[in-house]
């Protein structure tokens, strides 16, 4: 028996607003083989996306492949494994799974459509920030939550003021349930970076560097004076730009760090943004 997938290839990293299409026209999974390949599943009783994701991202290349079908349910809940992230952090990518590290702190995970598993270098990056920090900021946003992985993991640190957003709705709820699973509570917001209110000693926004460009005003208003700003999914060669518009917004870079091809970038707002 054959099923199909949905194969989608771009010559850059495919942006969010692709995904945000594939859930509006009726998705089942979503497999990012690498950030230029997505491969996307469909119930035989959707409507054909082909047209309309033609139509609204003309800079991606789709079509149907053949392949034989697959139980992509079990294989995901079988090939689930703790992982190690930096020196404190152990995911769990199954609230089920037991840690085989005791004395690292858990991250449970609720399997979910959410980005943000802890595999991407651009997550664990930012684990890695946040653990190497040498107190816990006493406020933090995360922007672009997805899973909610970030946001629970500052709670475990003992951040006592922990906020999320995104736009999608779906990785909202997952994030509910990451909190809920990690026995942990943050503040969830609909929306991005300028529907949050209050300013922030720590903003993360794991998110794609298009993405990051057009709302670093907003970003840089929720920073408090001497603020961290940690932007993360910055694929290779986009993070001049980012750069150059950050600077122009008065943020300080401290640190930077790579994988050759993804970059997280850690900005300081000035003691007065004024």
């Amino acid at each position: 028996m054959t099923g199909q997938a949905l194969v989608l290839r771009s010559q850059d990293p495919i942006p969010d607003a692709v995904a945000d299409s594939l859930r509006a026209l009726g998705v089942t999974a979503l497999w990012e083989v690498s950030p230029t390949q997505w491969r996307a599943y469909f119930t035989d009783a959707a409507p054909d996306p082909v047209v309309a994701l033609r139509e609204r991202h003309p800079e991606v290349e789709c079509g149907w492949e053949e392949e034989p079908a697959v139980d992509w349910a079990g294989r995901y809940q079988s090939s689930l494994r703790p992982l190690a992230i930096g020196r404190r952090f152990a995911i769990l990518p199954s609230p089920a799974l037991d840690s085989p590290w005791p004395e690292r702190i858990a991250l449970r995970l609720v399997p979910g459509m959410a980005f943000g598993t802890g595999e991407h270098y651009t997550t664990a990056s930012c684990l890695r920030l946040l653990e190497e920090m040498p107190s816990s900021p006493a406020s933090v946003l995360d922007v672009g939550c997805g899973s909610g992985i970030l946001a629970a993991a500052s709670c475990k640190l003992g951040c006592p003021r922990v906020t999320a957003c995104d736009v999608d709705a779906d990785a909202l709820l997952v994030a509910g349930e990451t909190a809920a699973a990690n026995g942990v509570s943050y503040g969830l917001v609909a929306g991005s970076a300028a529907q949050v209110e209050g300013e922030f000693d720590l903003v993360f926004a794991n998110i794609l560097a298009e993405t990051l460009a057009a709302i670093l005003p907003d970003l840089a208003a929720r920073l408090a004076p001497g603020g961290l700003l940690a932007g993360s999914g910055i694929a290779a060669g986009r993070q001049e730009e980012v750069l150059a518009d950050a600077s122009s917004l008065g943020l300080v870079l401290i640190e930077s760090r790579t994988d050759g091809e993804w970059w997280t970038l850690l900005w300081r707002a000035r003691s007065s943004m004024g």
